[in-house]
């Protein structure tokens, strides 16, 4: 990809895409996606199942290879992710596994550490795990066998997982599938949190409209297209959920409109 004045019109981006699309099997999954995600900001991508969200996340991540378009964190390819992944926090959607295993919280996020070389470089792991818990208020979790933990108490642990790094960019892909409305709402104060005493840039993934509203910097309506984006009171009005959500928008409709 040849090099453009990208860093000069956006001197505050985190995160830049530009006529991003995605082909797989001949299908068309998104197209011509272009937005700006600045330092400090809460993006959240809203759209109806099979808008292509999950797929333009990993897409974003180097994990999908686009058909078209460039995609530039902190001011690099995506493709160099290699060189400065701990400096992204990536948690995905679901996380299939054995429940019967019998290994511990303490023991998942230290792999984290040998994979990342923080272990090669930390004299106090567990101390380091601690601290990455503690953000996500989880730190009397820390021995508990991961198979026993409840849905919302594996979301805090995920989402640690993703913070040991200490990464600026964190990407979320409905972080809180299959947690209760009690969970959902710790987790949603966690990410605001962390963005406020982190100084975190978050990229996320949300169906819930009242959390777009409540926490989103900016709102981007994705359904093959990135139909509209900007401050959630200009983008979550009944016109453009409708053009974004089509005849599904009443179900999406939240109790700010």
């Amino acid at each position: 990809m040849k090099a453009d004045n990208s860093e000069s019109l956006y001197p505050n981006a985190v995160l830049l895409v530009q006529d991003l699309s995605l082909v797989l099997g001949g299908q068309t999954l998104f197209e011509e996606v272009s937005f700006v995600v600045d330092e400090g900001e809460i993006a959240i991508i809203i759209g109806p199942n099979g808008a292509g969200k999950t797929m333009l996340i990993k897409t974003i991540l180097n994990l999908r290879q686009p058909a078209a378009g460039s995609v530039t964190i902190f001011g690099r390819d995506h493709r160099q992710l290699g060189d400065f992944h701990d400096r992204i926090g990536y948690m995905p959607q679901r996380l299939d596994f054995d429940r019967t295993f019998p290994i511990t919280v303490y023991e998942v996020l230290l792999l984290k550490l040998k994979d990342a070389g923080f272990w090669l470089r930390s004299a106090g792991p567990r101390e380091k795990i601690l601290t990455a818990l503690a953000k996500v208020r989880g730190e009397n979790l820390i021995d508990r066998r991961v198979g026993q933990l409840s849905g919302g108490e594996l979301q805090r642990i995920l989402l640690a997982y993703a913070l040991l790094t200490e990464p600026e960019l964190l990407v979320l892909d409905e972080p809180v599938a299959g947690v209760d409305v009690t969970g959902e709402e710790t987790f949603y104060e966690l990410i605001h949190n962390l963005q406020k005493n982190e100084q975190l840039t978050v990229l996320m993934v949300s169906h819930d409209l009242d959390v777009v509203y409540r926490y989103a910097d900016q709102v981007l309506c994705l359904n093959r297209r990135l139909l509209c984006r900007g401050a959630p009171r200009q983008v979550l009005r009944e016109d453009t959920l409708e053009q974004t959500y089509g005849s599904y928008a009443g179900a999406y409709h939240h109790n700010h409109h």
